[in-house]
């Protein structure tokens, strides 16, 4: 990645040597390699393809952080606090072109319309967000559109393009598509409530920060319909600057409430959903690994979670 990203020009390599000395979890990559593994492929394709993925994913959150003028990324400056907006939004535009011309290299024309459509879709989920901005009357159906947009649809897309890499028959291609989408599904879910139950050191972004932003999400969203607590979080919703006591208030309510237990049972339904796609595929090391990615990433979120006290972190140590 950071061969490709080279322009042998100061002004950008700087920026992209700051950008990938960070490189997150490698999820979506990582689902390129393994759906693409389970057919006769061309190594370099399948490499180029993963690629390109993660530069979109990348491209996206460079971005995300201009939009929502956020200080922080993965536990340090962002790009656009360090080099501003201007810098910021034309480092995101050389992501997705280093993307597109890496696809394009290969004449890949069904990874080209899939990813350019899920560009698409990312931005619309993108502008849907924004329009949903403090809206305390957002439904579970709409934040599922908003998680579409935002995270499943490159999720799935990840999936598919490592079974369209890998020359795999149509029915296959959609299952391992189906896979990814509900893996990004519950992913957005669990990483929606580590905003609200995790330490501000591990999150890198002060606790309830989406909150702080206006971003409404699933447990609030079930919270406020509670008879015994909805109205309360109401009344300390409508004031947007919430203090430390106050945002304890929120975190304390969501989880008496059961919103913490019921995000919880809602994500694991969409990974349930989505490791029954991959029983259509024939057994192999791939679909091993995919179903311990899947349950390894629901582990590691609610060992996280799992200092709070909550019916959900007991029953879901048995996953």
């Amino acid at each position: 990645m950071k061969e490709v990203l080279r322009a042998d020009n100061p002004g950008i390599d700087s920026i992209i040597d700051y950008l990938t000395d960070s490189s997150g979890k490698m999820i979506r990559p990582r689902m390129v390699f393994l759906t693409a593994s389970m057919s006769a492929h061309d190594p370099l394709v399948v490499r180029d393809a993963a690629v390109a993925v993660e530069l979109i994913h990348l491209a996206s959150l460079v971005h995300d952080d201009i939009i929502d003028h956020a200080m922080m990324r993965r536990g340090r400056e962002s790009i656009n606090r360090i080099w501003g907006n201007h810098a910021s939004v034309l480092t995101g535009d050389y992501l997705f072109a280093s993307a597109f011309n890496l696809i394009n290299m290969h004449g890949m024309q069904d990874i080209m319309e899939n990813v350019t459509t899920t560009i698409r879709i990312m931005c619309i989920g993108e502008i849907k967000q924004m329009s949903l901005v403090g809206d305390l009357n957002v439904t579970e159906d709409e934040y599922l559109e908003k998680t579409y947009g935002k995270t499943a649809c490159l999720f799935a897309s990840s999936c598919k393009v490592g079974a369209l890499a890998g020359s795999m028959p149509s029915e296959s291609v959609n299952a391992l598509e189906q896979f990814g989408l509900c893996l990004g599904y519950a992913y957005q879910i669990l990483d929606d409530l580590l905003d609200f139950l995790s330490e501000s050191s591990l999150l890198g972004k002060p606790v309830g920060n989406d909150l702080l932003e206006g971003n409404i999400t699933l447990p609030v969203i079930y919270a406020l319909k509670s008879k015994d607590y909805g109205t309360w979080l109401r009344s300390l919703l409508e004031n947007r600057k919430l203090n430390t006591h106050q945002m304890a208030e929120v975190i304390q309510i969501l989880i008496d409430s059961k919103a913490v237990e019921y995000s919880l049972h809602l994500a694991r339904q969409f990974m349930t959903k989505g490791i029954s796609c991959l029983d259509v595929l024939p057994v192999s090391s791939a679909i091993k690994e995919l179903r311990l990615m899947a349950s390894y990433m629901l582990e590691t979120y609610y060992q996280k979670l799992s200092h709070y006290d909550c019916p959900s972190s007991q029953e879901a140590a048995r996953l």
